[in-house]
């Protein structure tokens, strides 16, 4: 608890935050004869490729409309924000004492001085700017994160903004589940302090009116990722062209705290199914396609096709496919020529989707489902902690006998998203 001690001292100088506070139709540039100064915040640089292109994504928009804005980012890797995307960036902690004295001091008083240096180091960032943004992103849930990992931080920053008189703005994002209990008070200050927030489904903002915010006046617009531009298509090679082509999406998933856990039951039991799926496919003479959305999911890959070779399966060469990822550019690019895409990532999904590709999501949140029934796709969800292989081999089998009605179904739904991207542009326009 004595990383509250800092926080304590800070709330105790706030007025009580009510829902009154909250300003959706605020101007937030109070001097428009200077140029905007425009901050972003997320859990970017972590090779999360969801993540990073949320941040590209607001990019673009805030880079076109104020291409003289001065902009910084905190983030989790900010040299690998600035390298990637041409943006100043700090680390959403501060890294600490250099020298190893004071380091030795720090250890043997609790790490006080280094939790007070954080918020020095918020605090003093923030008064250089009009607005923080958070693009994107399942901010507001604690999914593998324990409440002073993610959420503090999170906490950390919009109490300093509130501070600094920095107006805290949410844009299609993500919230819930919440389930540790400090995670959900930190969580819901953070949300009651924004000036603006809108959500990329129903079900985030249904979750945060569950908590007691008032969200009548927040919007649903699409998530980020739909306004990335997709990738030119490539033509497969001749040799292969005749061979229909399933991509899987795996994913090193194992519970909503599994990082906390040296138990990889939910992990492993997924894996067996996949594998088994993956055969079946294999069996069926399709070309299977595995797809990443994190750098991490490499391991689920890897460990799928050991699964694949213990099980007996074997498949002609060619017949299973892996390629580098290193954004969400490099996956649509990889799923150009999927008939059928089959994800467990949230932005895997949205990839699949953006390329009118029929797609089937073995989930994790609530997130997949909703957005999943708003492209027409609800009968084509499981969840990835209760996977029927028999059903999800039927999923596939409806999608690719019917895969030319299904994508002209997605590519209308598509028109509606681009137009509700450019709605909610409108709005910042106006607000930021």
């Amino acid at each position: 608890m004595l990383q509250l001690l800092p926080l304590a001292l800070a709330l105790g100088n706030l007025h009580r935050l009510d829902d009154a506070a909250v300003c959706t139709t605020t101007t937030v540039s109070a001097d428009s004869g200077r140029p905007k100064r425009i901050c972003l915040l997320g859990l970017f640089g972590m090779e999360n490729y969801g993540n990073d292109g949320s941040l590209e994504a607001i990019l673009m928009f805030l880079r076109q409309t104020w291409p003289d804005a001065l902009y910084s980012c905190v983030c989790i890797k900010p040299q690998k924000v600035q390298h990637d995307h041409r943006l100043p960036a700090i680390s959403i902690s501060w890294p600490g004492f250099a020298s190893s004295v004071l380091r030795f001091c720090d250890k043997i008083t609790a790490t006080l001085p280094h939790k007070l240096g954080n918020w020095i180091q918020a605090i003093s960032h923030l008064r250089k700017f009009d607005v923080l943004i958070v693009p994107g992103t399942s901010t507001l849930c604690d999914y593998r994160a324990s409440p002073f990992g993610a959420p503090y931080a999170i906490f950390r920053w919009a109490v300093s903004a509130r501070l600094c008189g920095t107006k805290l703005c949410f844009v299609s994002t993500g919230a819930g589940p919440i389930q540790h209990r400090l995670s959900r008070w930190m969580l819901t200050y953070v949300a009651k302090s924004a000036c603006y927030r809108s959500f990329r489904d129903g079900v985030s903002r249904d979750f945060l009116a569950g908590l007691g915010i008032d969200t009548r006046h927040d919007a649903i617009y699409p998530d980020l990722a739909f306004k990335l531009p997709t990738p030119q298509p490539i033509a497969a090679p001749a040799s292969q062209s005749s061979m229909v082509t399933v991509g899987i999406g795996m994913m090193s998933y194992n519970g909503w705290h599994g990082h906390t856990s040296s138990d990889d039951t939910i992990y492993t039991t997924y894996l067996m199914k996949m594998a088994r799926f993956t055969g079946l496919l294999l069996d069926r003479g399709y070309r299977v396609r595995l797809l990443v959305g994190e750098a991490s999911d490499q391991r689920a890959v890897a460990d799928l096709q050991t699964a694949l070779a213990l099980q007996g399966y074997t498949s002609p060469s060619g017949q299973v496919i892996t390629d580098p990822v290193n954004s969400l550019h490099d996956l649509m690019r990889q799923m150009e020529d999927n008939a059928v895409v089959v994800a467990s990532r949230f932005h895997n999904v949205i990839c699949a989707l953006k390329l009118a590709r029929p797609t089937i999501s073995i989930g994790y949140e609530a997130k997949h489902d909703a957005l999943m029934r708003e492209m027409g796709l609800g009968d084509f969800c499981q969840h990835i902690e209760h996977l029927d292989v028999n059903r999800l081999m039927q999923q596939t089998t409806q999608l690719l006998g019917r895969a030319s009605a299904y994508e002209e179904q997605i590519r209308e739904k598509l028109l509606d998203i681009e137009s509700r991207i450019a709605e909610q542009e409108l709005h910042l326009r106006r607000i930021l």
